[in-house]
């Protein structure tokens, strides 16, 4: 009876711990416009990567949306955090587990995503494919 016991739980953990697995977050992808912006991998300040990942997708369509307002792009350490601001309005936060997922530093990282803004942002258009479908999968691999 207690060998049956411990298959029966071991089966229900075994099981829990598969849906944990499929259910679990993983990279998403923002655009801007039809470009790769960046690949969100980690959960941060309380959201989840899908929560982080539409919070970001938002604010690349509203820097679409309206019209070509921003003048610069810039990283500003906050300790050991890096934010990326369009102009001096905050866009988003480059932690140290996004760059370790990374394989760099938060400060390294957050310049490579604003010289993606940099080189993105003045060609794309609100109405280019992609805005706000962040899940697209044609964009290469390596994109940070």
């Amino acid at each position: 009876m207690k060998k049956h016991i411990n298959i029966t739980v071991f089966t229900v953990l075994l099981a829990a711990l598969a849906c944990s697995i499929a259910w679990s977050d993983g990279p998403r992808e923002v655009r801007l416009g039809n470009e790769l912006l960046l690949r969100v991998r980690c959960a941060a300040g309380g959201y989840s990567v899908d929560e982080r990942a539409d919070a970001l997708q938002s604010r690349a369509n509203n820097l679409l949306q309206g019209g070509k307002n921003v003048r610069a792009f810039s990283v500003r350490r906050a300790g050991t955090d890096s934010n990326i601001y369009a102009d001096d309005k905050f866009f988003m936060t480059v932690t140290p587990a996004d760059a370790k997922a990374n394989g760099t530093t938060s400060e390294t990282l957050a310049n490579i995503w604003a010289e993606r803004l940099r080189l993105i942002y003045p060609k794309s258009t609100p109405d280019m494919a992609g805005v706000g479908r962040p899940g697209q999968v044609d964009a290469p691999d390596n994109a940070q």
